[in-house]
């Protein structure tokens, strides 16, 4: 039971409070007597607790029955009363920010730290785009910006994702992406996974992830870093886009693994 109180104390509920709502889930309606006994809460606070709870839209009153019994509303129920209180909340906090000014430099690099900032980050910038997204990102995070993807799909024509794998997995809930099939190499060559995302051609959010709890991106305007952002993408977009058209050639040409397109460098010979 401890973590989901833990968990409830973060949304404002006391101990007591979720101790009583979790006994009522499990125990199906009762008289305060029960709902002490089950709860482990003292008779002498669980009459104002299931007051409390009451006024929080948690619990409902049958008063046919002598003494009265009360029940856990549905689930669904309290997590919805609990999104209500926290809209309300932030409605006010967001009334009261906007009269303070906010200047910010979109031109400078600005860094993100942390796994769940960063994939907020990218939410919020693809929720905004307005014209055209090009992403890459890898299988492992993209559960992440799934949902923000699919609707942009749907709004936008312009929409270009360049998906990577380290184990060639590429089956995701997308209309179109280009799957990357270089991985291993990249891996080597950057340590670790990577996300980008251009939204509008005006700002782009591009860093590395290591893991989980390594993780930092930067968030900016600056116009050469958008381009080449973009442009970094787009040359992907082409690459792949010409590799699937060439099929079984370029497996000829450039090996099973496609290797020697990877070999970039050219050896210069001199004679005498």
């Amino acid at each position: 039971m401890a973590p989901i109180i833990q968990l409830l104390k973060s949304f404002h509920f006391t101990e007591s409070e979720s101790k009583v709502y979790i006994s009522l889930l499990q125990d199906g309606a009762g008289t305060g007597y029960e709902i002490s006994k089950n709860s482990s809460v003292p008779r002498s606070k669980v009459y104002n607790i299931l007051e409390m709870l009451m006024e929080k839209g948690c619990i409902v009153v049958s008063k046919q029955t002598n003494p009265v019994h009360y029940s856990a509303v549905p689930i669904d129920e309290f997590v919805e009363n609990i999104k209500c209180n926290v809209d309300d909340r932030l409605s006010a906090v967001k009334k009261e920010l906007s009269s303070y000014s906010q200047t910010m430099d979109l031109e400078k690099l600005w860094y993100i730290k942390g796994y769940k900032n960063i994939f907020n980050k990218c939410k919020h910038v693809l929720k905004e785009a307005k014209s055209e997204v090009y992403v890459q990102v890898w299988k492992d995070d993209i559960e992440q910006i799934i949902e923000e993807l699919k609707d942009v799909e749907a709004r936008l024509d312009q929409v270009v994702i360049i998906l990577y794998s380290s184990n060639h997995d590429y089956d995701v809930d997308l209309q179109h992406y280009y799957k990357h099939g270089f991985e291993e190499d990249k891996l080597r060559e950057s340590g670790g996974r990577w996300i980008n995302i251009v939204v509008d051609s005006k700002e782009v959010t591009f860093g590395h992830i290591q893991n989980e709890k390594n993780a930092e991106v930067i968030w900016t305007q600056s116009t050469p870093m958008v381009f080449l952002a973009k442009e970094n993408i787009s040359h992907d977009a082409y690459c792949l886009k010409l590799i699937d058209a060439l099929g079984e050639d370029a497996k000829h040409k450039f090996g099973v693994e496609l290797k020697g397109i990877r070999s970039i460098f050219k050896s210069i010979s001199k004679e005498g």
